[in-house]
């Protein structure tokens, strides 16, 4: 019965990772990454990063917002960090669709966001080639 509940009480991270939202005060257009705790145990976020594909000069895009880390408990609101599109990320064009959001908790463990849809539309930072 107490595997059931450790089972049952952990935390668990959702990240999720969406292109082309718009502020709607400023007008800009970003990206916006997410993390949820769906479990029942509190849980903190270290950093939020885009993590790339192996092969890539880089492993992980750190977004600087996120740097100060937040502590998520069950229930609580989201984390949520902008992805800013300032002209840094259009050498990454060639992969986007390989590239993921990714939290870090405190304990090292990463949480990944899915990769996009085979039919989702193309971020507007991506240059054609």
């Amino acid at each position: 019965m107490s595997v059931l509940n450790y089972l049952r009480d952990r935390a668990c991270i959702t990240v999720t990772l969406d292109w082309d939202m718009k502020n709607s005060q400023t007008g800009e257009t970003m990206g916006l990454i997410r993390a949820t705790n769906t479990g029942r145990r509190p849980v903190f976020i270290n950093v939020v990063s885009l993590g790339l594909p192996r092969g890539s000069r880089f492993t992980h895009l750190v977004m600087l917002d996120s740097i100060g880390g937040t502590k998520l408990g069950e229930g609580e609101q989201p984390m949520s960090v902008p992805v800013k599109y300032d002209g840094s990320l259009a050498e990454y064009s060639g992969i986007w669709r390989n590239m993921r959001a990714c939290a870090t908790d405190s304990t090292g463990k990463k949480h990944y966001s899915r990769f996009p849809a085979k039919g989702a539309p193309v971020p507007q930072w991506v240059v054609a080639d």
